[in-house]
């Protein structure tokens, strides 16, 4: 304004007040005081004087002492040309996914934003002449934007403190004129959670202020009802669980615009479904909470997915299911051994089983059957009968591991349960059958459900099953490298053991070998179809395995040896590499593939790490390895398939890995399958990991003004909607750099002013003689 009445020519860009007298400024206080007691005195004298007259005098004698002190002080306007350093006004635009929900006005609130930042064109242009306008978006981080229309409601995360925090890193002191937060205000971070439970200015957003040191302003946009959704809030899990150990996973919903509601809450494990109950909304309930528990059958990772059916009219649906990753892990190996009469086999193998801290026991030895000879009456017997039903139909498949060690199942009325195992062992179980005169042919099992997944073929049922010879066996080719039989990595060391272990003493004769089972120890002069016999031998059969030793003295290699003086450890070696390779341990597959996580957000890489062993267990260079990529993806049906996505190749390095990386293009489960040749054979192995599009701002929907006041209070600032605008917001003047030119018009020296300063004192002492005064 005052730039307007004394540069009419527009010569210059500063103007302001100054006095152009050079009086001390003790002589001002001075002459202040004088001023003040004049104008006392005034009223002091005018005392006998109606009150009309007596305001009229004085105000004459204070019209008088401003004109004077006019005259004294001589103030004037300062017109300069300057040169300014510009400040920058930086305004953050919240491009999290949040943004991309229905607005007040438009189909987004983005849009809505980008409706505003248009219409206020012509305020932006205005502040740019005083300052630098800076663009940024944030999500996590605010990240420069050169133009509006680039933007995208993407991100993951909206951290309001963060971004302010970047934009406090970026300026020096001083530099900042204001910054500008336009938001839903749906943070979810620090300032999100405060505010909502607090409802004061938490210390983290006063401290963000704080480093700005600059008014901090907000633009709320989004409508003030939430939209009409269901959304999973929250699920709590745990990452690891256990194998037959209940599993409780609870998952809260959060529901906004839907009363009397009836939907299904779904859990899967894959394709198989967990639970399900029923989500029934109430008038004035918006947190709805669940629990489902389930008793996981088997090791390994598995994706689940919580979901929650769509309701009507509802147009935000991503966030109405969660995948997630859920590793299962043995607590213990369970373990149950059934042992057709005690023998020494028995109670070495038992000792082995129970002094290892991660085995869990069951035991059953058959004492006495039906057909034995009572001698006393059945009740004063302390022992119990044999739990059949208990054991191989309500609690088979709790076990890792059944172990028959000459056991026959002949007198138990067992035979209907024979099919069960077998199903068992297709499951995944492990299968161990240990020889002896109750077991293999003289057990009876030829032509049973469990001969169909033994390694070896039975005779019928005669006499001559069982050599009594005492023999040492003889590691074969696939005996020397494979997990069970290597009592050494190395492979000579690994067949000296094997030849100095003691003598086993008897062998049950069989009719053959499986085409695909695997024979790893033989018979030094049995021979079954010119073939030596087989001593120990495996096979898989669907997702189990089975090993069958057709002997019964494998306790000479624990006893015998420690009593010649040598070493039983052999003994506990085989044993227990041939546990781990019963229950799958993954540490012996010669093929492994993992993802370096379980979860990634849409748009991150996940890295994938193969890595290969050779026969002899050390890291293999050089092996070309394929991994297939596979999107798990849910049909009409329900049923979870695979889509194969891309395929990956390389070779594994010195360290016997290959590392690759993805970008899965789109959300859900991937599954990764990583294929490699080892030894002449064709193994694979594979991993799942889970890309999320449910991030966390969307289980809440509704736009929140407390975070985005909590801020705008702790930087002094204004909080307003979007409709009314950017003009008038308080920012900081840039600083002077430079004076390029001057001049000083002085408002003191109009002849009016004289003028003044001669009529208003004479006027005064006209009325004063008029009325007495004098």
């Amino acid at each position: 304004m005052l730039r307007d009445w004394f540069d009419a020519a527009g010569e210059f860009n500063a103007a302001r007040w100054v006095l152009l007298s050079s009086w001390s400024i003790w002589l001002v206080l001075l002459v202040l005081l004088v001023a003040a007691a004049v104008v006392g005195l005034a009223w002091h004298n005018t005392r006998p004087l109606t009150p009309a007259r007596r305001r009229l005098l004085v105000g004459l004698r204070v019209a008088t002492v401003l004109v004077l002190g006019v005259l004294f002080l001589q103030p004037g306007v300062r017109l300069e040309n300057v040169t300014r350093v510009r400040n920058h006004v930086a305004l953050l635009i919240d491009d999290s996914r949040s943004m991309g929900l229905p607005g007040a006005d438009r189909d987004t609130r983005l849009a809505d934003v980008q409706a505003m930042l248009a219409d206020q064109a012509p305020v932006l242009d205005r502040w740019r002449q005083d300052h630098q306008v800076d663009l940024y978006r944030f999500s996590d981080h605010a990240r420069p934007l050169s133009d509006p229309a680039e933007l995208r409601a993407a991100g993951d995360q909206s951290r309001i403190l963060t971004a302010l925090d970047d934009v406090a890193a970026r300026f020096r002191p001083g530099d900042l004129a204001a910054v500008v937060v336009v938001s839903d205000g749906a943070d979810t971070g620090a300032l999100g959670l405060a505010s909502a439970e607090t409802g004061a200015v938490p210390p983290t957003a006063q401290a963000a202020a704080d480093r700005l040191a600059v008014p901090i302003h907000g633009l709320f946009t989004g409508p003030d009802a939430p939209p009409k959704d269901i959304a999973v809030a929250d699920v709590a899990y745990d990452d690891f669980a256990f194998v037959r150990n209940a599993v409780s996973i609870e998952a809260e919903l959060s529901v906004s615009g839907y009363e009397d509601l009836i939907l299904p809450v779904t859990l899967r494990r894959d394709d198989v479904v967990l639970g399900t109950r029923m989500l029934q909304t109430r008038e004035g309930e918006s947190r709805y909470r669940f629990e489902f528990e389930f008793v996981p059958d088997k090791t390994g990772k598995a994706v689940f997915t919580l979901e929650v059916g769509e309701g009507p009219g509802e147009r935000i649906t991503v966030n109405n299911r969660r995948q997630f990753v859920i590793r299962i892990i043995r607590d213990k190996i369970r373990v149950l051994q059934v042992v057709g009469r005690p023998s020494w086999d028995e109670r070495f193998l038992r000792k082995l089983l129970k002094k290892n801290p991660n085995v869990d026991l069951i035991s059953f030895f058959i004492l006495r059957t039906g057909a034995s000879i009572d001698v006393a009456r059945r009740d004063e017997l302390s022992l119990i009968p044999f739990p059949t039903r208990e054991l191989f139909e309500e609690q088979l498949g709790s076990f890792d591991l059944i172990v028959f060690q000459n056991f026959t199942y002949r007198g138990y009325q067992m035979r209907q349960y024979l099919p069960l195992i077998r199903e068992y062992v297709r499951d995944g179980g492990g299968f161990v059958m240990v020889g002896g005169d109750l077991s293999f042919a003289s057990g009876g099992y030829a032509g049973t459900p469990i001969e169909d997944f033994l390694p070896v073929e039975l005779p019928p049922d005669r006499m001559d099953l069982i050599d009594v010879e005492r023999f040492a066996p003889q590691l074969t080719e696939a005996g020397t490298r494979h997990p069970i039989t290597r009592l050494s990595l190395i492979p000579e060391d690994n067949r000296k053991a094997w030849g100095e272990l003691p003598e086993l003493s008897g062998v049950n004769r069989v009719a053959g070998v499986r085409p695909d089972a695997t024979v790893l120890a033989t018979h030094p002069t049995l021979r079954v179809g010119g073939q030596p016999a087989p001593v120990v031998a495996t096979m898989g059969f669907g997702e189990g395995r089975v090993l069958a030793v057709t002997t019964d003295s494998t306790w000479h290699w624990d006893f015998l040896a420690a009593g010649a003086g040598g070493d039983n450890r052999h003994y506990y070696r085989f044993w227990g590499n041939a546990i781990r390779w019963l229950i799958r341990d993954p540490t012996l597959e010669p093929v492994r593939i993992e993802a370096d996580r379980d979860r990634y957000p849409l748009g991150g890489a996940a890295t994938l790490v193969t890595r290969v062993v050779g026969v002899d267990y050390q890291p293999a260079e050089g092996v070309e390895v394929t991994v297939q990529v596979d999107r798990g993806a849910f049909d009409a049906a329900g049923a979870l398939v695979r889509e194969p996505v891309e395929t990956l190749t390389g070779r594994t390095d010195a360290a016997g890995e290959f590392v690759a990386r993805y970008v899965p293009p789109s959300d859900g489960a991937w599954y990764v399958t990583a294929r490699a040749e080892v030894g002449g054979r064709a193994l694979e192995d594979g991993d799942v990991f889970v890309v999320a599009t449910d991030p966390v701002e969307l289980r809440q929907t509704a736009a929140r003004r407390a975070p985005l006041a909590a801020v705008v209070e702790a930087g002094g600032g204004t909080l307003r909607t979007l409709d009314e605008g950017l003009d008038g917001l308080a920012r900081v003047e840039p600083r002077v750099l430079k004076v390029n030119r001057r001049r000083d018009v002085p408002v003191w020296s109009s002849a009016w002013w004289l003028l003044l300063g001669v009529l208003l004192p004479s006027v005064e002492w006209f009325l004063r003689r008029r009325w007495g005064l004098l």
